[in-house]
């Protein structure tokens, strides 16, 4: 496989990481400043391919000051404890709420096991990563990269553990803001199983306060920052318009699904043409959303 190395600025470098030769999916980003950070790593089996991508750029492991995840999902940080072995200068930054399970792996690993099924096994196992290599990052984490600073914005709405990177005027955002797919376009929402809207708004509008020129996906690449937050807003809602009503007319998440494939362009050909590892993903996202009805309901 040939990786390509695209040049977004004179400081960010990214590539497809291409987990399991699926393309399109991971994108992981190179800050190079005074120190130079990674900002998400992959899955522990796309190793080789990161390794290979940093040395590409023109780096060792042992120049890389800082390996920062958004969240520690196994998509973006199951490799962070076998890139921390041979990136032996490095420091983790996490949040707080993900520190233990990072340093102590046994917990994450089986709740990601148990949510994700066979896909974990096509990630791998992490490894553990050594407290004293760890940074908590509290809300509002500062850290200086030389020429401009690196700020983490808690932006829970994905996973209580998921921090937005902002650097200058680009920032990092994981999978708080959906997944983008510039071939059509468009971004939509993405969901875990045990999903908060009210979070995801707050955490969508907390973004949009930045003064952004560009935003980073993990799914994926750059897009112009312009306008995308409150469009990222009115696409979560329209989705849980459709989930409450087809909730209240007790409908199948499956049912649901195909409604939303009717009223949103392109929505069903990236569905059709996602790969072994996203599956399911618009599925799990309409399942995640009923989940959320459903507790609301049951407080009524």
């Amino acid at each position: 496989m040939t990786l390509i190395i695209n040049k977004h600025s004179n400081n960010i470098f990214w590539f497809d990481l291409c987990p399991n030769n699926e393309s399109n999916f991971i994108s992981v980003y190179v800050i190079i400043d005074k120190k130079i950070s990674l900002i998400e790593t992959g899955p522990a089996s796309s190793h080789n391919t990161l390794l290979a991508g940093i040395k590409q750029i023109g780096l060792s492991p042992e120049d890389i000051d800082y390996i920062i995840p958004t969240h520690i999902h196994l998509d973006h940080f199951g490799g962070g404890g076998h890139m921390m072995e041979v990136c032996k200068n490095a420091k983790s930054i996490v949040h707080p709420n993900a520190y233990k399970h990072v340093s102590s792996i046994d917990r994450w690993w089986s709740g990601s096991h148990d949510f994700l099924g066979s896909i974990a096994d096509l990630y791998g196992k992490p490894k553990p990563i050594p407290e004293k290599r760890l940074i908590s990052a509290e809300d509002g984490f500062e850290l200086s990269l030389g020429s401009q600073n690196l700020k983490g914005l808690h932006t829970p709405g994905h996973a209580p553990h998921h921090i937005t990177w902002v650097y200058g005027e680009e920032a990092f955002v994981g999978d708080s803001a959906g997944l983008w797919y510039p071939n059509i376009g468009s971004s939509f929402p993405v969901t875990p199983g045990y999903y908060r809207h009210d979070l995801a708004l707050e955490s969508i509008k907390k973004m949009d306060k930045l003064d952004l020129a560009y935003i980073h996906y993990t799914h994926f690449g750059p897009r112009i920052a312009k306008g995308v937050f409150r469009e990222t807003r009115k696409e979560f809602e329209l989705w849980m318009e459709v989930v409450e009503k087809g909730y209240q007319e007790d409908k199948s998440s499956n049912i649901i699904l195909k409604e939303l494939f009717e009223i949103r362009p392109g929505l069903e050909a990236t569905h059709l043409s996602h790969g072994l590892h996203q599956m399911e993903t618009h599925l799990g996202t309409v399942k995640g959303m009923l989940h959320w009805v459903r507790r609301i309901n049951a407080q009524d």
